[in-house]
C-alpha cells in the first residue's frame, strides 16, 4: 500500500520479489509490481560484504545493512543534491513474513510517498 502527502486513495497491488544468490558474493533480485498494462519489473545486483548488500547499478548507489533478527536498513551512500532518493527499514514479523516501509523523497528533498509491503516468503 502507498500513501501519498497530497492525501489520494492509496494504491494497493501485489508484488513478486525474486532473490537468486549468483555466487559466494552476489546476488540478483527481480521485482514485478503494478496492475494490468503498467506492470513493471525491476532487476537489479548487489555485492555481498558480510552483512551489507551494496546495490551500485543506479546514478545513487544504495547499501542494504542486514540487522540482527530480521530486520534491515536500506539507503543511499550519499545523497546528491538534484537526485530522487529511498529510505526503506524492514522486520521480520514471523520466519516466513516481513514487512518493510519505504519512504521516497524528490529531487528537492520533499516527501512524495510511503509504501508498506508486507512480504510472504515462498519455496520454490
Amino acid at each position: 500500500m502507498t500513501l501519498y502527502p497530497d492525501l489520494r486513495s492509496p494504491d494497493t497491488y501485489s508484488t513478486k520479489l525474486t532473490i537468486e544468490r549468483q555466487d559466494s558474493n552476489r546476488l540478483v533480485q527481480q521485482l514485478t509490481f503494478g496492475v494490468g498494462e503498467s506492470v513493471r519489473t525491476l532487476t537489479s545486483s548487489a555485492r555481498i560484504d558480510g552483512s551489507i548488500l551494496h546495490f551500485q547499478d543506479s546514478s545513487l548507489p544504495v547499501q542494504v545493512v542486514l540487522l540482527p533478527d530480521g530486520a534491515s536498513s536500506n539507503c543511499p551512500l550519499t545523497i546528491k543534491s538534484g537526485h530522487s532518493f529511498v529510505l526503506e527499514v524492514g522486520w521480520l514479523i514471523e520466519p516466513n513474513l516481513r514487512q518493510r516501509m519505504i519512504r521516497r523523497y524528490s529531487d528537492r528533498g520533499s516527501w512524495v510517498s510511503l509504501t508498506l509491503v508486507q512480504e510472504q516468503r515462498v519455496n520454490n
